[in-house]
């Protein structure tokens, strides 16, 4: 029984903070049913210092509790709310909702986002309900110095179909951001990146492939954070994302790097204490993660989630996966058709990105 309320606690806290792990990774959150009534607010966001509406956004969306007899859950999306952010001097910034989707984007015309100053995010739902987020300052982020790769091998512990924990053994490249931290103690880091790879297809009618490019968005599969304790003002090498070793085609991965609030980086610590843990009997119960929004109108009311104001850098490395080839697996064959339509891959192009 001790160990089915642990798991129960343990799966409510992941669902009710998906939706924020998946803004952060620029992914859609998804849709389930429940027969649960009772919701909380969910507010995954962010706001940097490079004018890009792609990086200043914030998602809104209402979640319950987990449904341990239909095995599900909901995320409806909070649509018509007014989105605001606004600075320690007094300026606001609005937001607006892209469609039916909410989501709330800064556009070009309204972005002012300084460094040094506090922003704090405030919503308004249409019916009068105010929330806020405590404020949190653009702190600045050093440059990357460098992006490095290797071809590995990986050993991880997952749990088979029967619950069993098992090795399973994979490769692929690690990549690694290289960072000088400043001298200064105190800095925190966030990491995502962003993936494309070339590929090709047979047409059968021409005697060189069609080739295109199919851009997968961020391919982490968990938040990558870090603080200076152990290397405060020294040259570190950060491993941010595994690249799959599965077709031989160049692979382009682009690496966003943030800097974040000694609050933020806790509450990105905790999210991945969590999300490692492999749900054993013996693992000390999930503790509540605590974001940075509350309700202005109730007090008392559980609000999940947490909104980030960050200086941004970036970089990328083409990683020529050609030449580890051959990977596991049955020998990789080009499909037939024209690249641009088998709809084997995601927001595929056959326009040539940088970098290829």
């Amino acid at each position: 029984m001790h160990r089915v309320k642990n798991t129960y606690h343990q799966i409510r806290q992941w669902t009710m903070l998906l939706a924020v792990v998946l803004l952060q990774a620029c992914v859609d959150p998804f849709e389930l049913q429940t027969g649960e009534v009772q919701q909380s607010l969910v507010v995954s966001g962010m706001i940097t210092d490079q004018n890009n509406p792609e990086l200043n956004k914030v998602a809104l969306t209402w979640t319950a509790p987990f449904d341990s007899e239909n095995q599900q859950v909901i995320v409806e999306r909070v649509h018509n709310a007014t989105v605001t952010v606004q600075d320690n001097l007094g300026n606001s910034m609005p937001l607006y909702e892209e469609g039916r989707t909410g989501v709330y984007t800064l556009q070009e015309s309204d972005f002012q986002v300084e460094h040094g100053r506090s922003y704090t995010l405030h919503i308004t739902l249409p019916d009068g309900r105010e929330y806020a987020s405590r404020p949190e300052a653009v702190r600045p982020v050093p440059a990357i110095q460098g992006i490095s790769y290797e071809f590995k091998q990986f050993v991880d512990v997952v749990r088979n179909s029967a619950g069993v924990l098992i090795e399973r053994r994979s490769v692929g490249f690690e990549v690694k951001a290289q960072v000088q931290d400043p001298p200064e103690r105190g800095n925190f880091y966030r990491w995502d990146t962003e993936g494309v790879f070339e590929f090709y297809t047979n047409t059968g009618d021409v005697p060189v492939p069609s080739v295109c490019w199919a851009n997968m968005g961020s391919i982490n599969t968990k938040v990558v954070a870090n603080n200076d304790r152990l290397f405060n003002g020294r040259y570190f090498e950060q491993p941010v994302v595994v690249v799959p070793a599965d077709i031989p085609t160049k692979y382009r991965i682009k690496i966003r790097q943030f800097s974040l609030t000694g609050e933020a980086y806790e509450f990105w610590r905790l999210f991945n204490e969590q999300q490692t843990s492999v749900g054993s009997i013996f693992d000390p119960p999930p503790a509540r993660i605590n974001g940075n929004m509350y309700s202005v109108t109730n007090p008392g009311e559980r609000v999940v989630g947490y909104f980030t104001a960050s200086a941004m850098v970036e970089d990328f490395i083409v990683i020529q996966r050609m030449f580890y080839a051959p990977f596991p697996g049955l020998p990789y064959e080009l499909p037939l058709g024209d690249c641009r339509y088998t709809f084997l891959y995601p927001n595929v192009t056959n326009v040539r990105p940088i970098g290829f």
